[in-house]
């Protein structure tokens, strides 16, 4: 499975968002289930519902997926 688009966008503005550890910061969100207001809280959801938090240690923000 990967990314669409619109999940794509998400997470890469999450991490241009939340800097050198946004990974941390995403993690966080997951387990809380609390995302800031400026962000997609709904694709990020999805990722984390569709991949698995384990997903998120190999994900790089600058991968394309086609």
């Amino acid at each position: 499975m990967k990314l669409n688009a619109e999940q794509l966008k998400a997470v890469q503005d999450f991490a241009a968002a939340n800097g050198r550890n946004w990974k941390s910061a995403l993690r966080e969100c997951w387990m809380t289930v609390q995302y800031p207001s400026d962000c997609d809280s709904a694709s990020l959801q999805q990722i984390r519902n569709s991949f698995g938090p384990m997903w998120l240690v190999n994900f790089r923000p600058s991968q394309v997926q086609s």
